[in-house]
């Protein structure tokens, strides 16, 4: 099979040749990994970080997207530290983070009100607060 010829000085691909870009073209995309937005799913829920007895070191308030957030942040007995994020008196989220430096290792959230916390996002990871906290 040849896989290109000339025609007044132009390439011409043969259906061999074209066939074998096609295959090549195709393997190669769907080897590609796909662009992942550092989220996994749990749909029994991730356990959240008990709280109780730990008094928190920080809370903070601040209005986004017309919500009340209060994120609370407390010291764990292991050297790490938890932040429960509320908005509207509601708890949406948690973060989770094993020592205390930057990033945090990872942010449950409960994107539908019913308790479980079954999204799991990593540290560079982009979130917002769920739509059902502002009703």
């Amino acid at each position: 099979m040849r896989s290109r010829r000339k025609k007044n000085g132009k390439k011409i691909y043969t259906r061999g040749t074209k066939a074998l870009l096609t295959l090549l073209l195709c393997v190669g995309i769907t080897s590609i990994p796909a662009i992942s937005d550092g989220q996994e799913v749990n749909p029994d829920g991730w356990s959240v970080p008990k709280l109780g007895g730990l008094t928190p070191y920080s809370i903070t308030l601040k209005k986004v997207d017309g919500v009340e957030k209060i994120v609370e942040r407390f010291y764990t007995p292991d050297g790490g530290h938890v932040a429960r994020i509320s908005g509207n008196g509601r708890v949406f989220a948690y973060t989770i983070d094993k020592d205390q430096d930057p990033p945090i290792d990872y942010l449950l959230v409960d994107p539908d009100g019913s308790g479980k916390f079954i999204q799991k996002f990593g540290p560079e990871a982009f979130y917002s607060v769920p739509e059902w906290v502002s009703r």
